[in-house]
């Protein structure tokens, strides 16, 4: 038998994992062609089938199980290995691979536009998203998560600023219904709250614990809509006080929205840059790494 070519593992790999020819195509950023071919390619060198075809997508043989069962392995460190090799350099160049929370993206734009201009031949790719993009099998080079501090094994995680959560409620919204005075007085006010993880940030769940359902009358995983709703008048709505150009400046805060203290005292939520202990010599990390420290507390106002 001829030597396996690495490609063909890594994209028939792919379509054992996302179940389809499609979606392997659209991770890869290949045809469906091109896919079928080279897992094709594949089989007839293995001399034996990966996968049955039927209308549904693609269902795994014995084969095709033991390529998704060892090749995950494979495959993370295979990605691993090239991008630790393309990072390496003596100047800030390439493709840098970033994720960040769904609700930090905005804030991110203006970040990243002065990064572009300090390192001009540094290409940036972004994936906004509440899931964990995967660090170790080489997804991205990097990530911006706010939180309590990454445990996952062999990644290294560095704090860059605190962002406050707080609640509002528009001047409109209080003449009519008024203050709580107190985390007691909720159940008598109408609210606007986070759903999936973010529940279970402090603040946020102190609040659920004392409402009944009929109290929560907006709920959405995206703090950008519980924003909006805020400005609406629909009721008291959690959001983090991070600046967001375009979105909130202090005198919007001012003019149409008011921070509601009900006697809530929670630390800040800090956000990390995290990325893979192979990474750690990338010159294009560190050089990201140097200007969130300085530019993050700028945008914040901290």
């Amino acid at each position: 038998m001829s030597s396996l070519n690495w490609d063909d593992i890594r994209v028939a790999y792919t379509v054992a994992e996302s179940g389809s020819l499609s979606a392997a195509g659209q991770l890869l950023g290949m045809t469906h062609s091109t896919v079928l071919r080279r897992v094709n390619q594949l089989e007839q060198q293995l001399g034996q089938r990966l996968f049955i075809r039927h209308q549904r997508g693609y269902r795994l043989t014995e084969a095709g199980h033991l390529l998704l069962d060892k090749g995950k392995p494979l495959v993370a460190d295979i990605q691993m290995l090239q991008n630790s090799l393309m990072m390496l350099g003596s100047s800030p160049s390439g493709t840098l691979r970033i994720s960040t929370v769904s609700d930090f993206s905005q804030s991110l734009a203006p970040l990243l536009a002065g990064f572009r201009q300090q390192y001009p031949q540094i290409r940036v790719e972004t994936i906004a998203t509440d899931e964990r993009v995967s660090l170790t099998r080489g997804d991205v080079h990097a990530a911006l998560r706010i939180g309590s501090q990454p445990t996952e094994p062999d990644l290294i995680a560095r704090p860059l600023i605190k962002v406050g959560l707080s609640y509002y409620a528009t001047e409109c919204y209080i003449e009519r219904f008024g203050l709580p005075q107190s985390l007691a007085d909720v159940g008598r006010h109408l609210w606007l709250l986070p759903t999936g993880e973010k529940r279970e940030i402090a603040a946020i769940k102190a609040v659920y614990e004392k409402l009944d359902d009929e109290q929560i009358i907006f709920q959405s995983n995206s703090f950008n809509d519980i924003y909006y709703a805020v400005l609406q008048g629909m009721g008291i709505g959690s959001f983090e006080s991070l600046h967001r150009p375009g979105l909130m400046n202090d005198s919007q805060v001012g003019n149409k929205v008011r921070r509601v203290d009900f006697g809530l005292n929670f630390e800040a939520e800090p956000i990390w840059l995290v990325y893979h202990k192979d990474m750690k010599d990338s010159v294009r990390i560190r050089a990201l790494q140097e200007y969130l420290v300085r530019a993050l507390p700028e945008l914040a106002g901290q």
